[in-house]
């Protein structure tokens, strides 16, 4: 499904869930995470599913193992990224889905033992496309993006897009997301195989089983 990852949805902001609901339904969504403190929050409208998501902060250990027992289930649990060791922790805490937050890291901050431990758990890593769009953070956002995208080539850790739209007029459409991607190498397919990439992080395939004749 062609998901964006993350839509900010607060109570007092002008746009309704279902205002925003609609603008990705026109921009080719079929399935939106909302995050945010927004409370009417349907399962689906206009014909777009609708995830709930949590983006947790920066946290010691203690106090983010507290704030993930208090998650619900059936949420999408984005962790923001910060040493490597805490992200090894956050990739191995049961319904921790994606760890977001890597335009804020420095250069090589998510290590090759992070990446394959993501792709052993089936852990996706969020591209926020608005943090392309700020002109301030633009080139160093395009820069960390570029290294996730090596180590995923290579590692196959599951990679979704996430408008991290706060309005209407951050929700970006498909064209628009291919557009940017491009911009730090994603080719087409790879956009497109991240934009449904969430699939793999909330049903990621199991192994094999063989099972001998008696």
């Amino acid at each position: 499904m062609i998901t964006d990852a993350c839509v900010f949805a607060n109570q007092d902001q002008a746009a309704t869930v279902r205002r925003l609901l609609l603008t990705g339904k026109s921009c080719g969504l079929s399935r939106m995470v909302i995050c945010g403190t927004a409370i009417d929050v349907p399962d689906s409208y206009a014909g777009v599913e609708v995830l709930r998501g949590r983006v947790v902060g920066k946290q010691t250990g203690k106090n983010f193992l507290d704030t993930m027992k208090k998650i619900p289930k059936g949420v999408v649990v984005m962790v923001y990224v910060g040493e490597n060791s805490f992200n090894r922790t956050a990739i191995t805490t049961k319904g921790v889905h994606l760890l977001t937050g890597i335009a804020d890291l420095p250069k090589g901050g998510f290590d090759h033992i992070v990446a394959k431990m993501a792709a052993d758990h089936s852990t996706g890593v969020v591209i926020d496309l608005s943090r392309i769009i700020d002109a301030k953070g633009r080139r160093t956002a395009l820069s960390r993006y570029a290294e996730i995208l090596l180590l995923h080539r290579k590692f196959r850790f599951p990679l979704v897009i996430a408008s991290g739209a706060e309005s209407i007029f951050g929700i970006r459409n498909v064209e628009e997301t291919l557009g940017l991607c491009s911009l730090f190498g994603m080719t087409r397919a790879e956009t497109y195989a991240a934009l449904n990439g969430l699939d793999a992080v909330l049903s990621p395939p199991r192994p094999m089983r063989i099972v001998e004749d008696a």
